[in-house]
């Protein structure tokens, strides 16, 4: 293990301006390039010898990569800083399952630094902004020089630590729909210690129709190799009236739809808590949707 306090390997680092000159950089030095934001998981991982990337590629200095705008939805931009989500009342008030997920990220330090984009683009099994983001139908906008996808968040993780991204491609966005209807949100993290990376979370999402649960989605971070939307257990909940026992079967079938490998708590631990934290988001969702 290295020292983790210094960088020991060399690296070319390169500081483009706008989107198009990352793009052509990405290009330029596809495969043997990283991107870096905010720092707080690449740094870590070049200063703990895991990662030496030949070419370091800072676009922290684009703005148009950050910005926070309601449009028919609301679209995040891959440089929005955790403590600008946490921050905003929209957010609060109308996304608020991704407020629960900005205010639960370690530290105030690593709100100002982290960014939307490198929490996604990272694939941690438990990045915070996936469950919520997941459940509000959200979708990444991808360019290359020469195309632009989008895709829905919950096909964007392939495995721990890879996305469908390509060498040349960068994240600019996340978006996410408009939502009708008396809609509440919820999300739950459990760590370690309070700053630590979740041993797992949970993001819930409810529109009622008087006591009829209309829509729901339910996403966990932690208890997969990727972020995982629980759509048998989504089904249980959806269309029917909403009660303490179909809610209790909805927590069953989570434990026996989650796929944990014991990692920060063992995979038992894991499926006994995802009765606990289903049923707790479940309920905090419902009652805000009611509100």
């Amino acid at each position: 293990m290295l020292n983790s306090h210094i960088l020991a390997q060399e690296f070319d680092y390169l500081e483009p301006r706008t989107i198009e000159e990352a793009l052509s950089l990405l290009g330029t030095h596809q495969g043997k390039a990283k991107l870096i934001a905010g720092g707080t998981d690449l740094l870590v991982a070049m200063k703990m010898g895991s990662l030496s990337p030949k070419c370091v590629i800072n676009i922290s200095r684009i703005p148009a990569l950050r910005f926070l705008i309601e449009d028919e939805g609301l679209r995040i931009g891959a440089l929005t800083p955790f403590r600008e989500l946490e921050r905003s009342l929209l957010v609060k008030e109308k996304y608020t399952a991704l407020y629960e997920a900005a205010r639960a990220v370690t530290s105030v330090q690593i709100k100002n630094m982290g960014t939307i984009g490198g929490n996604l683009c990272n694939a941690s099994p438990a990045a915070d902004s996936a469950p919520p983001l997941i459940v509000f139908g959200g979708k990444v906008r991808l360019l290359e020089l020469d195309r632009e996808r989008i895709f829905p968040l919950e096909e964007f993780f392939v495995d721990n630590g890879v996305t469908v991204l390509s060498p040349k491609e960068l994240l600019v966005e996340v978006q996410i729909p408009e939502f009708s209807g008396p809609t509440g949100s919820a999300f739950i993290k459990m760590g370690r210690v309070a700053a630590d990376l979740a041993k797992i979370s949970i993001g819930a999402m409810v529109v009622r129709e008087g006591d009829l649960c209309r829509e729901c989605r339910i996403a966990m971070g932690g208890v997969a190799k990727v972020p995982l939307r629980l759509k048998r257990t989504e089904e249980i909940l959806r269309g029917s009236d909403f009660g303490e026992e179909v809610v209790k079967k909805a927590g069953l079938e989570a434990s026996e739809e989650i796929q944990p490998r014991s990692r920060r708590s063992t995979a038992f631990y894991k499926k006994e808590v995802t009765k606990v934290l289903v049923r707790d988001a479940i309920h905090l969702a419902w009652k805000r949707a009611g509100e």
